[in-house]
């Protein structure tokens, strides 16, 4: 089985467990998933750079998901688009940081940085933070936060070739 769908089939069981758990508490619950090979630009809360093409890496990666599953209190929302740009990687990287501050300070998190380098993050006010524990920007790479964990925009820039590849992530949970 795949990693993506391992990830769907134990978050769905997760949610809709929580789901069952309301169940007594307000007289019955609803649940659902919605799963689409595709993510607009409103799902996934931030503008796309200028120019940029839909990146697929071969010709059965539709280069965009949508996934939602929601049961009683508990609700995640999963957006992410990859696409290329011919410009140059700071140009990019710059774009995306201008447009990510609107949401909070942005968060860098480059190879030296993250995974086992990376600090813990600092809560504020009893509210967790974002961290680059969770970041794997590559070598050269860089990934972009903003946001809180249960809410929160990412970009991540690779080089390739003469292009840079980029994903943008859109993740929103409610009650976990």
């Amino acid at each position: 089985m795949s990693r993506s769908k391992l990830l769907f089939f134990l978050l769905a069981g997760s949610l809709l467990g929580g789901a069952q758990a309301q169940e007594g508490q307000l007289g019955g619950f609803k649940a659902g998933i919605e799963l689409r090979e595709q993510a607009t630009q409103k799902e996934l809360g931030l503008p796309l750079y200028p120019g940029a093409q839909p990146q697929r890496d071969d010709a059965k990666d539709k280069g965009a998901v949508t996934l939602g599953l929601w049961g009683g209190a508990f609700g995640l929302h999963l957006a992410v688009g990859k696409y290329a740009s011919a410009d140059r990687f700071d140009e990019v990287a710059r774009y995306y940081r201008v447009a990510m501050a609107a949401y909070g300070p942005v968060l860098e998190c480059r190879p030296e940085n993250s995974g086992a380098k990376a600090p813990k993050p600092a809560a504020k006010g009893g509210e967790e933070a974002l961290s680059c524990q969770d970041a794997e920007p590559g070598a050269g790479g860089l990934v972009l936060k903003v946001g809180k964990p249960k809410d929160q925009r990412v970009v991540a820039l690779q080089t390739k070739g003469a292009q840079v590849h980029f994903q943008l992530v859109r993740i929103e949970a409610r009650g976990t």
